[in-house]
């Protein structure tokens, strides 16, 4: 053996001897190869917790604070990437100097990813890998956090700087650091960080983009531009960045309600099924998650239905429908765009699960009577519309029918009370209420009734 190499295992030994070391991976058997090799490399296997779930690699983070986690890419539906916060969330900051988190990645684009998540990610190693590999992987990192190379002391150094708000004494760090590296992308995050400090809106924008020239999907750099431009309002843009976040990183409820909300801003409809796809397969859904998913959804099927595509609108409400779950006012949104449509057939489905969840739900009675609105007898469907007001009903969308049907049914009395009554409910939604009044396809009727008499 070479002496290099002994001064490497001497090295690599010194370190994990005493280490917490958190290996995760779905098939045990890559646990544990992995847990022997470690040992052979001077770990204790007594200090080592081997886990097959992101969940149970959690509650070790929490419960062993481990200095060293090792995780595959690909944890069950999830990434270890999800880990990289939990990990960091346990160490004040001298305690994160000599922890280290590896990943064990099983194709390049994979390592492009791993890569792209400087500062995070101190290592990757590709599957299948050699002894010798995992050696020299582990000794680099190890080497980088105890003695850090001159660019990384100079973003360090200006770190601290930054917590001191000695910005531009940060900067000037980070401008050395910037000669000290050929591809200094991660300086230029922290340079970009330290003009928004200043509030220098276009040189911290310009220094996020320069990040990106070295490394199209830098994490940091992604996160930095996005929440600037959303901060300027420049939906277009930020959705094209955090567009690309979601591409290639875990999703996370946070993430994903901010690519929702852009996506329909910027009216990428077609983009809603992919995120569909990524949020069914998330299995910590937040309720603000659930609520956007929904919103998104039913904004995008009515997108599809003003194009005349009823297919695929129907196919997204039935999506809406099932992320919905038990929440009925979701459901009775699906109705009352069906209705709008004039598409009550279609809308009965819905009205089912809603009578399956609560049958003597508000959003029941409602979803009924607009139903009948369109599909049944209009004296009757008026008199349901005139009980459910009597009621107290709080859906403005049973108002808005209840007064075109008194309209068209000759009632101008009663829908010009229905009318104030509603303004005064919802004055927010007054157009709604009052739109009747000039509605063509209302007025004409009642003409064509007053000229027959």
């Amino acid at each position: 053996m070479s002496t290099e190499m002994e001064n490497i295992e001497t090295e690599l030994k010194e370190y994990l001897s005493d280490k917490n070391i958190l290996i995760v991976d779905s098939m045990s058997s890559a646990r544990v190869s992995l847990a022997a090799s470690l040992s052979r490399l001077g770990a204790v296997r007594q200090k080592m917790a081997l886990v097959g779930s992101i969940e149970e690699a959690r509650d070790e983070i929490t419960r062993m604070k481990p200095k060293v986690v090792i995780t595959d890419y690909v944890i069950g539906n999830k990434s270890g990437l999800d880990l990289i916060q939990n990990q960091r969330a346990q160490y004040d900051k001298e305690q994160l100097k000599d922890t280290i988190f590896v990943m064990i990645t099983g194709n390049a684009s994979q390592s492009v990813v791993a890569r792209a998540a400087e500062e995070d990610v101190d290592t990757f190693v590709i599957k299948p890998y050699a002894m010798d590999t995992l050696k020299k992987a582990l000794h680099q990192t190890i080497t980088a956090k105890l003695r850090p190379s001159v660019y990384l002391q100079l973003i360090n150094e200006g770190k601290e700087l930054l917590f001191s708000a000695n910005i531009e004494g940060a900067i000037v760090c980070f401008q050395n650091a910037m000669k000290e590296h050929p591809q200094p992308t991660l300086a230029l995050f922290y340079y970009g960080q330290a003009e928004l400090m200043k509030q220098a809106i276009e040189e911290a924008h310009d220094k996020f983009e320069s990040g990106l020239e070295y490394n199209k999907i830098h994490y940091k750099c992604l996160v930095g531009l996005f929440d600037l431009l959303n901060s300027q309002k420049n939906y277009t843009d930020a959705y094209e960045v955090i567009k690309r976040l979601a591409q290639y990183f875990p999703a996370n409820p946070k993430r994903l309600s901010s690519v929702l909300r852009l996506a329909i801003i910027t009216e990428n409809f077609a983009d809603m099924e992919g995120y569909y796809r990524i949020f069914i397969k998330i299995d910590e859904r937040t309720e603000e998650l659930i609520r956007h998913m929904c919103s998104a959804l039913l904004v995008t099927a009515k997108h599809y239905l003003n194009r005349k595509i009823k297919s695929r609108a129907m196919e997204i409400f039935e999506n809406a429908a099932v992320s919905a779950g038990g929440r009925v006012q979701f459901l009775l949104y699906i109705v009352e765009t069906l209705v709008q449509f004039k598409m009550g057939q279609d809308a009965v489905k819905f009205l089912d699960r809603i009578y399956g969840i609560n049958p003597s739900s508000p959003e029941y009675a409602a979803s009924k009577f607009l139903i009948a609105t369109v599909i049944g007898d209009p004296l009757e469907a008026i008199h349901q519309g005139r009980t459910l007001v009597k009621e107290g009903t709080k859906v403005p969308s049973v108002y808005e029918k209840l007064i075109v049907l008194s309209l068209l049914h000759g009632q101008r009395d009663a829908a010009e009370e229905l009318s104030k009554e509603a303004c005064e409910k919802w004055p927010h939604k007054s157009t709604d209420f009052t739109y009747a009044f000039k509605n063509d396809e209302v007025e004409a009727p009642l003409q064509k009734k007053t000229q027959e008499a």
